[in-house]
């Protein structure tokens, strides 16, 4: 295989591997607080400091303070707006690309075009 056969094997496989991640692609809500201590969502107490709301889990009887969202993200597709390198949303799509490419490293170019045929992506 020469180089130019190499980088189009790997823009393929990472072509599927991209259209895997987003036929499942449920990105989490970052705009509600989660517990540092079991990651479930926390819920707002009544309590408020000059600076901060407090949260409360009820999995783990743990109180933090809120953490404000300070990214929005609009993207239906991670990696469509410029800004998107520093998005947690796209780091979390291409983690999991990233595990689709090693999920696909020995698939040939056969493979992976048939996967692209059959599979009805969004």
């Amino acid at each position: 295989m020469n180089v130019i056969e190499i980088l189009r094997l790997k823009q393929l496989r990472f072509q599927v591997a991209s259209q895997l991640v987003l036929k499942e692609w449920k990105p989490e809500d970052l705009s509600k607080p989660k517990c540092p201590k079991c990651y479930s969502p926390g819920f707002l107490t009544p309590h408020q400091s000059q600076d901060s709301r407090v949260c409360y889990c009820i999995r783990c009887n743990y109180y933090f303070k809120e953490i404000i969202a300070t990214h929005s993200c609009k993207c239906a597709v991670p990696g469509d707006d410029k800004v998107c390198c520093g998005c947690p949303y796209f780091q979390q799509f291409m983690e999991l690309v990233d595990q689709r490419l090693v999920e696909l490293e020995q698939l040939s170019v056969a493979e992976l075009q048939d996967l692209l045929s059959l599979k009805p992506f969004p």
